[in-house]
């Protein structure tokens, strides 16, 4: 379990990708109050998720497509996260699978790290469970 919390509230409807995701890092049963791995405010909306190997692999073959929409990829750099790999998927080397099958395999390049950056809502921040690439188009 994961909570979300908006990052960009000026949007008619959130999509995956508008959250921030964070880890529930405590509960108090008498009051209900729940703690999260981020600061919190006052009315920001919060969703909770459930991160699964389908919906991972789902939101990593699309973003990937719309990285290149149609062009070739030079050089891809990826940075997946340790938490993924056969924690997350059936098998190993899924991530990098994903990409050699969606930009091509001639230049993929990478490593598994314990947090990547990336972009949510136009900002930067520390995430967990991501798969972080760089794509490098040709010409």
């Amino acid at each position: 379990m994961l909570a979300g919390l908006v990052i960009d509230e000026n949007r008619a409807d959130y999509r995956r990708g508008d959250y921030l995701m964070r880890g529930l890092t405590g509960v108090d049963e008498e009051t209900g109050a729940i703690a999260v791995g981020e600061a919190v405010r006052v009315g920001q909306t919060l969703r909770f998720h459930v991160r699964d190997a389908a919906s991972a692999d789902a939101d990593l073959r699309e973003n990937l497509s719309a990285a290149v929409e149609g062009e070739r990829a030079a050089g891809t750099l990826m940075f997946t996260c340790n938490g993924r790999g056969t924690n997350l998927f059936s098998a190993p080397d899924h991530d990098a699978r994903a990409a050699a099958e969606l930009l091509g395999d001639d230049a993929l390049a990478g490593f598994f790290c314990a947090g990547e950056i990336g972009p949510v809502g136009g900002k930067p921040f520390l995430h967990g469970f991501t798969a972080t690439l760089a794509v490098f188009l040709e010409g």
